[in-house]
């Protein structure tokens, strides 16, 4: 285990040696700047990756958890809600090096973006390939594999991700790592006309609603 926790380390840039060789210095916490304008206040459990799970899950930032997120369409007005409020936050906030505060989104996962409907099933009914659940890490260390996670690969560097729970997914965003937009493009197009789900940009401050007649997005913001 001990082997596998220092590979899962090395893999993401990181090693017991560079934990010595860090040296710790005094910031003036009234300079500090938050580098991104929000981030989802959920609680994740994460599970220690075996080697099965560990060989193709996606792995990133937790800043970027939920950063890329779909939902019923139902929920519509509650997402606008939220937008509002957070962009007179963002502004308020904003300097010319970053933020003085972070937003922390707080939605309801109680209700499911997908009732009923398992990770295998989601992935037959879009041909994307199922993966193991993602792996979360820090600037410095790994937290973990999401607990009750799994992702699908939507094209190289890009899935759609999520947690699932007895009544079906709660959660389902995406993730694309400098891999090509009409990947995600494809998937709102597909998750959009089997499910009727939209597609929320937290940092660009948008909803794509759906697509209109003429092959545009649909897009809402605040």
């Amino acid at each position: 285990m001990k082997k596998f926790i220092a590979s899962l380390m090395a893999t993401i840039g990181m090693s017991s040696a560079s934990h010595a060789a860090e040296k710790i210095e005094t910031v003036d916490i009234n300079k500090i700047r938050y580098t991104m304008p929000t981030v989802a206040a959920d609680a994740i459990d994460y599970v220690m990756p075996t080697k099965e799970t560990f060989e193709g899950a996606p792995q990133f930032h937790e800043d970027e958890w939920a950063q890329l997120e779909f939902f019923s369409k139902n929920r519509l007005p509650e997402i606008q809600k939220i937008l509002k409020e957070y962009k007179a936050f963002e502004k308020a906030n904003r300097t010319q090096h970053g933020w003085l505060k972070i937003y922390a989104r707080k939605v309801a996962r109680t209700q499911s973006v997908l009732a009923g409907i398992s990770p295998k099933k989601l992935s037959s009914d879009t041909a994307y390939k199922l993966l193991p659940a993602p792996i979360l890490v820090t600037s410095s260390r790994p937290l973990g594999q999401v607990k009750n996670g799994f992702a699908l690969q939507l094209g190289e560097n890009a899935e759609i991700y999520g947690l699932t729970s007895d009544d079906g997914i709660p959660v389902l965003g995406a993730h694309l790592a400098g891999a090509d937009d009409m990947l995600l493009s494809r998937a709102f197009a597909l998750l959009n006309s089997k499910y009727g789900l939209i597609l929320v940009d937290w940092r660009q401050q948008f909803v794509i609603v759906s697509i209109a007649p003429d092959g545009n997005f649909d897009v809402w913001h605040p």
